[in-house]
Protein backbone atom coordinates (compact mmCIF):
# COMPACT_ATOMS: atom_id res chain seq x y z
CA UNK A 1 0.00 0.00 0.00
CA UNK A 2 1.38 3.40 -0.93
CA UNK A 3 1.40 6.29 1.53
CA UNK A 4 -1.16 8.13 -0.61
CA UNK A 5 -3.46 5.10 -0.56
CA UNK A 6 -3.02 4.62 3.17
CA UNK A 7 -3.73 8.24 4.03
CA UNK A 8 -6.89 10.00 2.97
CA UNK A 9 -7.63 8.32 -0.35
CA UNK A 10 -9.06 11.11 -2.51
CA UNK A 11 -7.53 14.50 -1.70
CA UNK A 12 -10.88 16.20 -2.02
CA UNK A 13 -12.81 13.77 0.20
CA UNK A 14 -14.06 15.37 3.42
CA UNK A 15 -16.59 12.79 4.60
CA UNK A 16 -15.37 11.15 7.81
CA UNK A 17 -15.03 7.39 7.39
CA UNK A 18 -16.06 5.17 10.34
CA UNK A 19 -13.56 3.70 12.80
CA UNK A 20 -14.96 0.17 12.43
CA UNK A 21 -16.29 -2.01 9.64
CA UNK A 22 -17.64 -5.56 9.58
CA UNK A 23 -15.04 -8.23 8.86
CA UNK A 24 -15.50 -11.49 6.92
CA UNK A 25 -16.34 -13.37 10.14
CA UNK A 26 -18.91 -10.76 11.15
CA UNK A 27 -16.73 -9.13 13.82
CA UNK A 28 -15.60 -5.50 13.86
CA UNK A 29 -12.57 -4.40 11.88
CA UNK A 30 -11.07 -1.36 13.58
CA UNK A 31 -9.13 1.42 11.88
CA UNK A 32 -5.55 1.80 13.12
CA UNK A 33 -3.41 4.77 12.15
CA UNK A 34 0.34 4.06 12.12
CA UNK A 35 2.52 7.19 12.39
CA UNK A 36 6.26 6.76 11.86
CA UNK A 37 8.73 8.69 9.73
CA UNK A 38 10.67 5.51 8.83
CA UNK A 39 9.03 3.85 5.81
CA UNK A 40 10.33 0.37 6.68
CA UNK A 41 8.83 0.62 10.17
CA UNK A 42 5.52 1.89 8.80
CA UNK A 43 5.33 -0.98 6.33
CA UNK A 44 6.23 -3.61 8.94
CA UNK A 45 3.66 -2.38 11.48
CA UNK A 46 1.04 -2.03 8.74
CA UNK A 47 1.50 -5.69 7.73
CA UNK A 48 1.23 -6.80 11.35
CA UNK A 49 -1.90 -4.74 11.97
CA UNK A 50 -3.60 -6.12 8.83
CA UNK A 51 -2.73 -9.68 9.83
CA UNK A 52 -4.42 -8.98 13.17
CA UNK A 53 -7.58 -8.22 11.20
CA UNK A 54 -7.63 -4.43 11.34
CA UNK A 55 -7.73 -1.73 8.67
CA UNK A 56 -4.57 0.38 8.36
CA UNK A 57 -3.89 4.03 7.58
CA UNK A 58 -0.40 5.52 7.66
CA UNK A 59 1.28 8.88 8.10
CA UNK A 60 4.90 9.99 8.17
CA UNK A 61 4.50 13.06 10.42
CA UNK A 62 2.21 14.64 12.97
CA UNK A 63 0.86 17.02 10.33
CA UNK A 64 -0.02 14.16 7.96
CA UNK A 65 -1.64 12.29 10.85
CA UNK A 66 -3.91 15.27 11.57
CA UNK A 67 -5.01 15.27 7.91
CA UNK A 68 -5.96 11.60 8.17
CA UNK A 69 -7.79 12.11 11.45
CA UNK A 70 -9.81 14.95 9.90
CA UNK A 71 -11.29 12.57 7.31
CA UNK A 72 -11.35 9.19 9.08
CA UNK A 73 -12.63 7.96 12.41
CA UNK A 74 -9.63 6.21 13.90
CA UNK A 75 -9.95 3.70 16.72
CA UNK A 76 -6.24 3.51 17.58
CA UNK A 77 -3.25 5.70 16.69
CA UNK A 78 0.16 4.01 17.02
CA UNK A 79 2.61 6.88 17.10
CA UNK A 80 6.39 7.10 17.23
CA UNK A 81 7.71 9.61 19.77
CA UNK A 82 10.38 10.98 17.41
CA UNK A 83 8.82 12.57 14.33
CA UNK A 84 9.99 15.34 12.02
CA UNK A 85 8.54 18.68 13.05
CA UNK A 86 5.99 18.21 15.85
CA UNK A 87 6.84 15.14 17.92
CA UNK A 88 4.64 12.24 18.94
CA UNK A 89 3.88 13.61 22.42
CA UNK A 90 2.52 16.80 20.87
CA UNK A 91 0.40 14.73 18.51
CA UNK A 92 -0.87 12.56 21.39
CA UNK A 93 -2.02 15.68 23.21
CA UNK A 94 -3.80 16.91 20.06
CA UNK A 95 -5.56 13.58 19.63
CA UNK A 96 -6.69 13.54 23.26
CA UNK A 97 -8.16 17.03 22.85
CA UNK A 98 -9.70 16.81 19.38
CA UNK A 99 -10.54 13.10 19.08
CA UNK A 100 -10.98 11.93 22.68
CA UNK A 101 -12.39 8.53 21.65
CA UNK A 102 -9.20 7.58 19.77
CA UNK A 103 -6.79 5.45 21.82
CA UNK A 104 -3.11 6.39 21.53
CA UNK A 105 -0.23 3.91 21.71
CA UNK A 106 3.31 5.35 21.70
CA UNK A 107 6.30 3.62 20.10
CA UNK A 108 9.73 4.65 21.34
CA UNK A 109 13.41 3.70 21.52
CA UNK A 110 15.03 2.85 24.84
CA UNK A 111 16.49 6.34 25.07
CA UNK A 112 12.97 7.81 24.98
CA UNK A 113 11.46 5.83 27.86
CA UNK A 114 11.14 8.98 29.96
CA UNK A 115 9.09 10.61 27.22
CA UNK A 116 6.90 7.54 26.95
CA UNK A 117 6.17 7.55 30.67
CA UNK A 118 5.27 11.23 30.38
CA UNK A 119 2.96 10.25 27.55
CA UNK A 120 1.17 7.74 29.76
CA UNK A 121 0.38 10.56 32.15
CA UNK A 122 -1.23 12.44 29.25
CA UNK A 123 -3.69 9.67 28.51
CA UNK A 124 -1.60 7.39 26.28
CA UNK A 125 -2.90 3.82 26.67
CA UNK A 126 0.38 1.89 26.21
CA UNK A 127 3.89 2.27 24.89
CA UNK A 128 6.05 -0.02 22.79
CA UNK A 129 9.82 -0.18 23.28
CA UNK A 130 11.66 -0.67 19.98
CA UNK A 131 12.44 -3.23 18.79
CA UNK A 132 9.15 -4.98 19.55
CA UNK A 133 7.45 -7.95 17.93
CA UNK A 134 4.01 -8.66 16.55
CA UNK A 135 2.81 -10.25 19.80
CA UNK A 136 3.68 -7.14 21.78
CA UNK A 137 1.89 -4.98 19.20
CA UNK A 138 -1.16 -7.26 19.40
CA UNK A 139 -1.20 -6.91 23.19
CA UNK A 140 -1.11 -3.11 22.93
CA UNK A 141 -3.83 -3.07 20.27
CA UNK A 142 -6.14 -5.28 22.35
CA UNK A 143 -5.82 -2.86 25.27
CA UNK A 144 -6.28 0.15 23.00
CA UNK A 145 -9.36 -1.24 21.22
CA UNK A 146 -10.89 -2.18 24.57
CA UNK A 147 -10.34 1.39 25.77
CA UNK A 148 -11.76 2.80 22.53
CA UNK A 149 -14.92 0.70 22.77
CA UNK A 150 -15.44 1.81 26.37
CA UNK A 151 -14.94 5.45 25.32
CA UNK A 152 -17.53 5.03 22.55
CA UNK A 153 -20.01 3.49 24.98
CA UNK A 154 -19.48 6.38 27.41
CA UNK A 155 -19.93 8.96 24.65
CA UNK A 156 -23.06 7.28 23.32
CA UNK A 157 -24.53 7.14 26.81
CA UNK A 158 -23.61 10.79 27.39
CA UNK A 159 -25.13 11.85 24.08
CA UNK A 160 -28.34 9.99 24.89
CA UNK A 161 -28.62 11.69 28.29
CA UNK A 162 -27.89 15.13 26.84
CA UNK A 163 -30.53 14.47 24.20
CA UNK A 164 -33.00 13.57 26.95
CA UNK A 165 -32.20 16.82 28.77
CA UNK A 166 -32.82 18.84 25.59
CA UNK A 167 -36.11 17.03 24.98
CA UNK A 168 -37.28 17.57 28.56
CA UNK A 169 -36.28 21.23 28.33
CA UNK A 170 -38.49 21.73 25.28
CA UNK A 171 -41.37 19.98 27.02
CA UNK A 172 -40.96 22.22 30.07
CA UNK A 173 -40.81 25.32 27.90
CA UNK A 174 -44.08 24.33 26.24
CA UNK A 175 -45.67 23.56 29.62
CA UNK A 176 -44.66 26.95 31.03
CA UNK A 177 -46.02 28.72 27.96
CA UNK A 178 -49.32 26.86 28.33
CA UNK A 179 -49.62 27.90 32.00
CA UNK A 180 -49.70 31.61 31.01
CA UNK A 181 -47.95 32.72 34.19
CA UNK A 182 -48.70 36.43 34.60
CA UNK A 183 -48.77 36.90 38.39
CA UNK A 184 -47.60 35.46 41.69
CA UNK A 185 -50.60 33.15 41.60
CA UNK A 186 -49.08 31.40 38.61
CA UNK A 187 -46.08 30.43 40.73
CA UNK A 188 -48.21 27.81 42.42
CA UNK A 189 -48.33 25.89 39.15
CA UNK A 190 -44.54 25.86 38.89
CA UNK A 191 -44.14 24.87 42.52
CA UNK A 192 -46.62 22.09 41.87
CA UNK A 193 -44.35 20.84 39.06
CA UNK A 194 -41.47 20.72 41.53
CA UNK A 195 -43.57 18.81 44.04
CA UNK A 196 -44.59 16.21 41.46
CA UNK A 197 -40.94 15.54 40.67
CA UNK A 198 -39.66 15.69 44.25
CA UNK A 199 -41.49 17.08 47.27
CA UNK A 200 -38.20 17.50 49.13
CA UNK A 201 -37.03 19.77 46.30
CA UNK A 202 -40.13 21.95 46.69
CA UNK A 203 -39.65 22.23 50.44
CA UNK A 204 -35.97 23.04 49.92
CA UNK A 205 -36.90 25.88 47.54
CA UNK A 206 -39.37 27.29 50.06
CA UNK A 207 -36.80 27.23 52.87
CA UNK A 208 -34.15 28.82 50.64
CA UNK A 209 -36.60 31.62 49.81
CA UNK A 210 -37.16 32.38 53.51
CA UNK A 211 -33.44 32.35 54.25
CA UNK A 212 -32.59 34.50 51.23
CA UNK A 213 -35.23 37.09 52.14
CA UNK A 214 -33.89 37.45 55.69
CA UNK A 215 -30.31 37.81 54.50
CA UNK A 216 -31.44 40.28 51.81
CA UNK A 217 -33.29 42.41 54.35
CA UNK A 218 -30.22 42.43 56.61
CA UNK A 219 -28.25 43.78 53.65
CA UNK A 220 -30.82 46.54 53.08
CA UNK A 221 -32.36 45.06 49.93
CA UNK A 222 -35.95 46.11 49.28
CA UNK A 223 -38.58 46.59 46.60
CA UNK A 224 -38.01 44.93 43.25
CA UNK A 225 -34.59 43.59 44.25
CA UNK A 226 -36.06 41.70 47.20
CA UNK A 227 -39.03 40.48 45.14
CA UNK A 228 -36.69 39.18 42.42
CA UNK A 229 -34.58 37.43 45.06
CA UNK A 230 -37.61 35.67 46.52
CA UNK A 231 -38.85 34.62 43.10
CA UNK A 232 -35.41 33.34 42.06
CA UNK A 233 -35.12 31.34 45.29
CA UNK A 234 -38.52 29.71 44.78
CA UNK A 235 -37.73 28.62 41.21
CA UNK A 236 -33.95 28.20 41.39
CA UNK A 237 -34.24 24.41 40.96
CA UNK A 238 -36.56 24.52 37.93
CA UNK A 239 -33.72 23.48 35.62
CA UNK A 240 -33.41 20.25 37.60
CA UNK A 241 -36.77 19.16 36.14
CA UNK A 242 -34.96 18.60 32.84
CA UNK A 243 -32.55 16.06 34.33
CA UNK A 244 -33.11 12.40 33.41
CA UNK A 245 -34.62 10.34 36.22
CA UNK A 246 -31.44 8.26 36.35
CA UNK A 247 -29.50 11.36 37.43
CA UNK A 248 -32.10 13.39 39.34
CA UNK A 249 -32.92 10.49 41.64
CA UNK A 250 -29.39 9.18 42.04
CA UNK A 251 -28.20 9.16 45.67
CA UNK A 252 -24.55 9.13 44.57
CA UNK A 253 -21.76 8.88 43.87
CA UNK A 254 -22.04 10.89 40.65
CA UNK A 255 -20.02 10.03 37.56
CA UNK A 256 -18.21 12.72 35.57
CA UNK A 257 -21.10 12.65 33.11
CA UNK A 258 -23.61 13.08 35.93
CA UNK A 259 -21.71 16.13 37.15
CA UNK A 260 -21.66 17.53 33.61
CA UNK A 261 -25.44 17.25 33.40
CA UNK A 262 -26.00 18.76 36.85
CA UNK A 263 -23.80 21.72 35.90
CA UNK A 264 -26.28 22.44 33.11
CA UNK A 265 -29.13 23.00 35.59
CA UNK A 266 -28.58 26.78 36.04
CA UNK A 267 -28.35 27.34 32.27
CA UNK A 268 -31.46 25.29 31.58
CA UNK A 269 -33.30 27.13 34.36
CA UNK A 270 -32.23 30.48 32.95
CA UNK A 271 -33.47 29.59 29.47
CA UNK A 272 -36.81 28.37 30.82
CA UNK A 273 -37.39 31.43 33.00
CA UNK A 274 -36.40 34.09 30.50
CA UNK A 275 -38.99 32.71 28.05
CA UNK A 276 -41.76 33.70 30.49
CA UNK A 277 -42.02 37.51 30.86
CA UNK A 278 -43.22 37.39 34.48
CA UNK A 279 -40.32 35.12 35.47
CA UNK A 280 -37.62 36.70 33.30
CA UNK A 281 -36.49 39.15 36.01
CA UNK A 282 -35.34 36.19 38.14
CA UNK A 283 -33.58 34.37 35.28
CA UNK A 284 -30.21 36.11 35.67
CA UNK A 285 -30.10 35.39 39.40
CA UNK A 286 -30.79 31.70 38.77
CA UNK A 287 -28.13 31.51 36.06
CA UNK A 288 -25.40 32.92 38.32
CA UNK A 289 -26.21 31.04 41.54
CA UNK A 290 -23.23 28.69 41.12
CA UNK A 291 -20.72 31.44 40.38
CA UNK A 292 -18.06 31.90 43.06
CA UNK A 293 -16.50 34.97 44.66
CA UNK A 294 -13.03 33.85 43.47
CA UNK A 295 -14.15 33.37 39.86
CA UNK A 296 -13.93 29.57 39.74
CA UNK A 297 -17.67 28.92 39.53
CA UNK A 298 -19.89 28.20 36.56
CA UNK A 299 -21.30 28.64 33.97
CA UNK A 300 -19.50 31.91 33.15
CA UNK A 301 -16.69 32.14 35.69
CA UNK A 302 -17.84 35.50 37.06
CA UNK A 303 -15.77 36.97 39.87
CA UNK A 304 -16.47 39.19 42.87
CA UNK A 305 -19.14 41.82 42.45
CA UNK A 306 -19.60 40.84 38.80
CA UNK A 307 -21.81 38.11 40.28
CA UNK A 308 -25.27 39.67 40.85
CA UNK A 309 -25.95 40.43 44.51
CA UNK A 310 -29.12 38.32 44.50
CA UNK A 311 -27.17 35.33 43.15
CA UNK A 312 -24.57 35.71 45.89
CA UNK A 313 -27.31 35.73 48.54
CA UNK A 314 -29.05 32.79 46.88
CA UNK A 315 -25.82 30.76 46.83
CA UNK A 316 -25.40 31.14 50.61
CA UNK A 317 -29.03 30.37 51.41
CA UNK A 318 -29.04 27.37 49.06
CA UNK A 319 -25.79 25.97 50.48
CA UNK A 320 -26.84 26.46 54.10
CA UNK A 321 -30.14 24.67 53.61
CA UNK A 322 -28.47 21.85 51.64
CA UNK A 323 -26.03 21.32 54.51
CA UNK A 324 -28.67 21.40 57.25
CA UNK A 325 -31.39 19.35 55.52
CA UNK A 326 -31.55 15.99 53.77
CA UNK A 327 -31.71 17.53 50.28
CA UNK A 328 -28.27 16.22 49.27
CA UNK A 329 -26.38 12.92 49.62
CA UNK A 330 -24.17 14.24 52.47
CA UNK A 331 -25.18 13.75 56.11
CA UNK A 332 -27.07 16.67 57.66
CA UNK A 333 -24.95 19.13 59.64
CA UNK A 334 -25.97 20.99 62.78
CA UNK A 335 -26.65 24.69 62.09
CA UNK A 336 -23.54 25.80 64.01
CA UNK A 337 -21.27 23.57 61.91
CA UNK A 338 -22.95 24.75 58.70
CA UNK A 339 -22.25 28.36 59.69
CA UNK A 340 -18.61 27.45 60.35
CA UNK A 341 -18.44 25.92 56.87
CA UNK A 342 -19.82 29.13 55.34
CA UNK A 343 -17.16 31.08 57.24
CA UNK A 344 -14.44 28.72 56.01
CA UNK A 345 -15.47 29.38 52.40
CA UNK A 346 -15.70 33.17 52.60
CA UNK A 347 -13.44 34.86 50.10
CA UNK A 348 -13.36 31.77 47.90
CA UNK A 349 -16.85 30.44 47.31
CA UNK A 350 -18.81 33.22 49.02
CA UNK A 351 -18.78 37.01 49.32
CA UNK A 352 -17.22 37.67 52.79
CA UNK A 353 -19.68 40.49 53.57
CA UNK A 354 -22.63 38.22 52.80
CA UNK A 355 -21.26 35.45 54.99
CA UNK A 356 -21.19 37.91 57.88
CA UNK A 357 -24.80 38.88 57.09
CA UNK A 358 -25.80 35.22 57.08
CA UNK A 359 -24.11 34.69 60.42
CA UNK A 360 -25.95 37.67 61.88
CA UNK A 361 -29.27 36.34 60.59
CA UNK A 362 -28.76 32.67 61.34
CA UNK A 363 -26.37 32.63 64.25
CA UNK A 364 -28.44 34.48 66.84
CA UNK A 365 -29.78 33.04 70.03
CA UNK A 366 -33.15 31.36 70.34
CA UNK A 367 -32.89 28.92 67.45
CA UNK A 368 -33.09 31.58 64.72
CA UNK A 369 -31.73 29.24 62.03
CA UNK A 370 -34.13 26.45 62.97
CA UNK A 371 -37.07 28.86 62.88
CA UNK A 372 -36.15 30.15 59.42
CA UNK A 373 -35.64 26.69 57.97
CA UNK A 374 -38.94 25.39 59.33
CA UNK A 375 -41.65 25.41 56.70
CA UNK A 376 -44.64 27.69 57.40
CA UNK A 377 -47.12 24.82 57.70
CA UNK A 378 -44.91 23.17 60.31
CA UNK A 379 -44.61 26.26 62.54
Amino acid sequence: MTQAEGRAGSAGARAVLPAAAVGPAGGPVWTVLVIDDEENMRDLMSRWVRRLGHRVLVAASAEQALEVLETHEVAVAVCDVCLPGRDGLWLAAEVRTRWPDTAVVMATGLQDVGSAVAGLRRGVIDYLIKPFGRDRLREALVAAVTWHRAALATRNGRDALHGEVAERQEQLKAALAALRIESRDGLEAILGMLMIRDRALLEHSQRVARLALEIGRDLGMSGDALAALELAALVHEIGRLALPDSVAGKPGPFTANDHELVRRVPTVGHELLRAVPFLAWAAELVLARHERWDGTGYPRGLRGEAVPLGSRVLAIADTFDSMTSLIGPQPRLPEAEALEELARCRGTQFDPALVEAARRVLGGAGGRAAALTRLPEAV
